[in-house]
């Protein structure tokens, strides 16, 4: 592998380690007795130091060794974890952040800012490991001094540089512990020159190495590793003298078990099925005592390195291109069918038919197939929030807290990355004006922590995204009559709930008494709409003066394909996505209501619905203006139902969406366009933006 792809895949893979890293800080603040997160954070920076290491990136391996040392102390229990450990880390991970950024583009970095970090961080890394020029390993060996003698083993998978570990590191890190006195390497598995891989590794080893370091200490080395590689570590100190004295301390739980006669082979190799650790099966199966297993198995996940699912890494614009031409494949497929349509019914064409609604089925297949490899959990995106609402209750001298639900919620990967900021000026407003201080809480007689709820979940064919506090709320009062002096409201109006919280999106509204230069509920509120339409997506607000406000994210699942109906009016044919239509409806003379002030209405079983005539709002002509002529096509917008008359329903259709915006000026209530399977191209309908429109919602 190249060196550009070595690093391209180190900072691929040091961005996930720090949000690893970050997130599990803020969670050990909240809870400083998480052993599992104490590993987890260990683990990433550990990861990222002999990942940048491998790259030739030295200058960020030796600073994430801090951190790293720092976190290896709280491991070890001998640093207790305050509010003034985790800021000292973060500031950390964010230069962290820093260097590997300048390190990858050749930039030099700010020593000044470096020694001032390493300056914080050295009053928590102990006085003689500072001072001390022994090895760490040898700082922690036995009291006595002793020197002892092991016999270390080693075989690697093949493909263990992928996992960002290198075993020639593994034998350096070994080598600081102590002498290696012996050294055989066993490259028996290297294949011939002409199938060789420099990405894969062929060679085993066996050392012999002396140290004061216990055991325990050379197994640190291979915490990562020695889940799924064959890694086995002896005390021969008795037998290099006198061939006894052999250790079973670092073999698998489940075999050591076995060997005490606590349980049988056919137990741990039945309880390998639950596709669960050994001792946690073995306990659950009722063939071993918790307590007998409860250390091994705490010991055990403290060694192993996270398990990750067998995945590859895909450059995403490899994935859009697959998106593409998915997409052409079901444009070729919608033409292939109209023509199948329009061959006569004789054998020859019912066999093209036939061909084509196989063709169809498979084309549906493959594109949900693809569809679901850019999906990926909001999770990622929502943990990124928890940090800024730590900085900034702290700063703002307030308590909150974060709680997340449906952070399993899949979303198109693209649409995930532009979602991200929105979200994040929400959440900085809900912080700065929805959350009160803990002295005002007080008073309003709730408790001094506030709340910030973050809710993800699908509701047809959409996802919904919810952003709730349980802050003052917004004062209605107040908006509007800050509208009315800035002229952006009429006096004689009487406004809705729903209209005045809408004009919190005009730019430059906001109902904060003083400006803040953290965020402003109203200010950007503009630009938050604006990207959240951008993505045929709407934002509503619910709020109650007292008790909190709501901001309702709606999104589509994806941004390339959807599944449409296709109407027609006049001449012009448009799409309807599925996902928002209720029922399509011909009504009778006695279900049409004209209502002063409230136009066309539709009486469908008791519920009067509006109606909007897409001719009108299209400026387009149509053959049927009576609607007992045409029919009613029933959408669900953001807060009701409402009816667009329309010519005729042509029938369903996949369609692939096109941007206009570089070609064409941006036509309001439309999100894109699609190409029909006779070569037409048919604008796609906003629903948000067609109830904007016609009812000005």
């Amino acid at each position: 592998m190249a060196i550009d792809e070595l690093i391209q895949v180190f900072v691929e893979e040091s961005e996930e380690e720090i949000r690893e890293l970050e997130a599990g800080l803020i969670r050990l603040e909240e809870d400083t007795e998480d052993e599992a997160t104490i590993n987890r954070v260990f683990r990433a920076a550990h990861t990222i130091k002999g990942s940048a290491g491998l790259v030739g990136f030295e200058s960020v391996s030796i600073f994430t060794h801090i951190i790293e040392n720092i976190l290896d102390r709280i491991r070890d229990h001998e640093l207790p974890i305050t509010k003034n450990l985790i800021s000292t880390l973060l500031s950390a991970v964010d230069l962290l952040k820093r260097l590997i950024s300048t390190s990858v583009e050749g930039r030099e970095s700010d020593v000044a800012e470096i020694e001032a970090m390493i300056t914080s961080m050295k009053r928590y890394v102990t006085p003689h490991k500072e001072r001390d020029p022994m090895p760490e390993g040898m700082q922690r060996g036995y009291g006595d001094g002793r020197v002892r003698t092991y016999s270390v083993s080693m075989k690697f998978r093949p493909d263990i540089l992928s996992t960002g570990q290198d075993p020639l590191m593994l034998i350096r890190e070994l080598a600081d512990l102590g002498d290696i006195i012996e050294r055989k390497a066993f490259p028996n598995a290297v294949p011939d020159l002409y199938t060789i891989s420099p990405t894969r590794c062929y060679t085993s080893w066996d050392l012999i190495i002396k140290t004061a370091s216990p055991l325990s200490e050379l197994r640190r080395v291979f915490i990562f590793v020695q889940n799924d590689n064959e890694i086995s570590l002896e005390d021969i100190s008795s037998q290099y003298k006198d061939g006894i004295d052999l250790s079973l301390a670092d073999k698998p739980i489940g075999e050591i078990l076995v060997e005490k006669g606590i349980v049988k082979a056919r137990d741990v190799e039945e309880a390998l099925r639950d596709h669960k650790t050994t001792g946690q099966a073995l306990v659950e199966r009722g063939k071993a005592k918790k307590e007998l297993v409860e250390k091994m198995v705490l010991a055990q996940s403290e060694s192993r390195k996270a398990a990750k699912s067998a995945t590859i890494r895909v450059d995403t614009d490899k994935l859009d291109t697959l998106v593409n031409l998915v997409g052409e494949m079901v444009i070729s497929v919608a033409r292939l069918s109209q023509l199948a349509s329009e061959v006569s019914e004789e054998s020859c064409g019912r066999g093209i038919q036939n061909a084509t609604s196989s063709l169809e089925r498979i084309s549906r297949d493959l594109q949900e197939q693809v569809m679901r490899v850019r999906m990926v959990p909001v999770e990622g995106t929502f943990n990124r929030f928890r940090r800024i609402v730590r900085d900034m209750s702290f700063e703002l001298g307030k308590k909150i807290e974060i709680k997340m639900s449906g952070t399993e919620t899949e979303l198109d990967k693209n649409v995930i990355e532009q979602i991200s900021d929105p979200l994040k000026h929400m959440i900085r407003n809900a912080i700065d004006h929805g959350i009160e201080r803990p002295e005002e809480r007080r008073m309003a007689g709730k408790p001094e922590v506030g709340v910030i709820w973050l809710k993800a979940y699908q509701r047809e064919g959409n996802i919904l995204i919810e952003i709730s506090d349980d802050g003052k709320g917004i004062d209605k009062n107040k908006i509007l009559e800050k509208a009315l002096e800035k002229g952006l409201a009429e006096p004689d109006r009487n406004y809705s709930d729903k209209e005045l919280f809408d004009l919190l999106f005009i730019p430059g509204l906001s109902t904060a008494e003083k400006v803040s230069e953290l965020s402003g509920r109203g200010v950007g509120m503009d630009v938050v709409r604006k990207n959240i339409e951008d993505l045929r997506g709407s934002v509503e607000i619910s709020s109650e003066v007292g008790i909190g406000s709501t901001f309702t994210v709606q999104l589509p699942l994806t941004l390339a394909i959807i599944d449409g109906m296709m109407v027609r009016v006049g001449s012009e044919i448009l799409t309807i996505p599925l996902s928002v239509i209720d029922k399509s409806v011909r009504p009778t003379k006695a279900e049409v209501k004209t209502v002063e002030g409230k136009g066309e209405l539709i009486d469908i079983r008791g519920d009067y619905i509006p109606l909007a005539r897409l001719n009108n709002l299209f400026h387009m002509p149509s053959e049927k203006h009576d609607p007992t002529d045409a029919l009613v096509i029933v959408l669900q917008g953001m807060e009701t139902r409402f009816g667009i008359l329309v010519d005729d329903v042509l029938g369903q259709t996949q369609a692939v969406i096109k941007s206009l915006d570089k070609n064409f000026r941006k036509i309001e209530g439309t999100s894109g366009a699609t190409i029909l399977g006779n070569g037409k191209v048919s604008l796609i309908v906003d629903v948000h933006g067609l109830e904007s429109m016609a009812f000005g919602g």
